[in-house]
């Protein structure tokens, strides 16, 4: 019984395995033959490729290809527009647009939008956001609220995004996107910058709503896309209830100059969050803010280490001053602090002995003060050296 069962177990995985492996060859094989079958197209129509790239600088409008294709060549001509729609912009990627439509690509994938099978409808809607049909985003936008949640709905988020022509169209994607909490806040950001539409006002309008699946998208957009004047907003989210939202929005804060103003930096420094506390020290040396070097040396007495550290750190970029702080630091505070102090200093004289030797300077202890002091190379010095 058991030596039977065994040898239709064998018979079974061997039969999927020849299914498998069949498949895999097949595949294979198709995949050989477009190639083959797009570099002939290709050639076929090389003039028509070399006179497109040579007249999208001209007035003119671009012609389709002389003839009528197959389903085959127009394949082969459509990967070929997509690419360079994707690759240029502004007039040169408007008469590809154009083109496209013109050969009646657009209307072809509409019209596959209505189809009654979903991975169809996946297709053209990413066929038309390359196209950058405005036309397609009614149904892209009925095609995405009717998806459930898998990666698909972002490739039709992005499709919607690149054709787009108003933020309200935007806005739509979004709340659908958002509606699935996935925590996809970075992956919509990089989907609103596909877009030519200016998502400034969208995102101020998200950063102040209150809601904080919108607060954490527009965080998330404003890495790459910085918004005008939210220095005050960025502060009072820095007191958010939320470790991501006021962590996200501390180091926004920290980048601005502008936003990042002395009384900020004090109080960000006694913030209860020690990774804010953390950014607020290390933002102070990176900014040169010295009216703050006061307060850095309070913070070696901080109980979280990253505190100290990069207080510590800022301190020695903030020049001389800084620099002898730190030295009083090494000597005078708690253990830990003190720890912290001296690895910094040993850290920044190696970097100084470093440069010194490229310079013929060398930094020496002074004599009366605890900060160092840069004294030349004798010619004799810098041939030992």
């Amino acid at each position: 019984m058991h030596m039977r069962m065994a040898s239709i177990f064998i018979a079974v995985l061997s039969g999927v395995i020849a299914v498998g492996l069949a498949a895999l060859y097949t595949l294979k094989l198709r995949d050989i033959r477009r190639r083959r079958t797009a570099g002939v197209y290709t050639a076929k129509h090389e003039d028509w490729i070399t006179y497109v790239l040579a007249n999208l600088d001209g007035e003119e409008p671009l012609y389709p290809p002389p003839g009528r294709l197959n389903q085959e060549e127009r394949r082969v001509v459509q990967e070929r527009l997509i690419g360079w729609i994707e690759q240029f912009r502004g007039e040169q990627q408007r008469k590809l647009i154009a083109l496209c439509e013109e050969m009646g690509l657009v209307k072809r994938h509409l019209q596959r939008l209505d189809s009654p099978f979903e991975w169809v409808r996946l297709d053209a809607a990413y066929y038309l956001g390359c196209m950058r049909s405005h036309g397609a985003v009614p149904g892209m936008m009925k095609l995405l609220a009717s998806m459930r949640f898998s990666p698909m709905v972002f490739i039709v988020g992005r499709a919607i995004a690149k054709c787009a022509r108003h933020t309200d169209e935007l806005r739509d994607m979004v709340h659908v996107l958002l509606a699935h909490k996935k925590e996809a806040h970075p992956l919509i950001a990089d989907i609103l910058a596909e877009s030519e539409i200016d998502i400034a006002a969208m995102l101020e309008t998200f950063l102040r709503s209150g809601d904080e699946e919108r607060v954490r998208l527009a965080l998330a957009a404003m890495r790459k896309h910085s918004l005008a004047g939210s220095g005050d907003t960025l502060y009072k989210l820095t007191a958010s209830e939320q470790a991501d939202i006021r962590l996200k929005a501390s180091k926004l804060l920290a980048k601005d100059a502008v936003s990042f103003s002395e009384g900020r930096a004090r109080k960000l420094l006694i913030h209860p969050d020690g990774e804010v506390r953390a950014l607020a020290a290390q933002a102070i040396g990176k900014l040169g803010l010295r009216s703050c070097l006061e307060q850095l040396r309070l913070t070696m007495a901080d109980p979280e280490w990253k505190v100290r550290f990069y207080s510590a750190r800022s301190m020695a970029m903030l020049g001389e001053e800084g620099f002898a702080e730190l030295c009083e630091a090494a000597k005078t505070d708690t253990e830990a602090g003190a720890e912290e102090a001296r690895d910094v200093i040993r850290e920044e004289m190696r970097r100084r002995e470093s440069a010194s030797r490229e310079t013929g300077w060398v930094a020496v202890r002074g004599r009366s003060q605890p900060a160092y002091e840069y004294v030349p190379l004798t010619q004799d010095d810098q041939v030992h050296a």
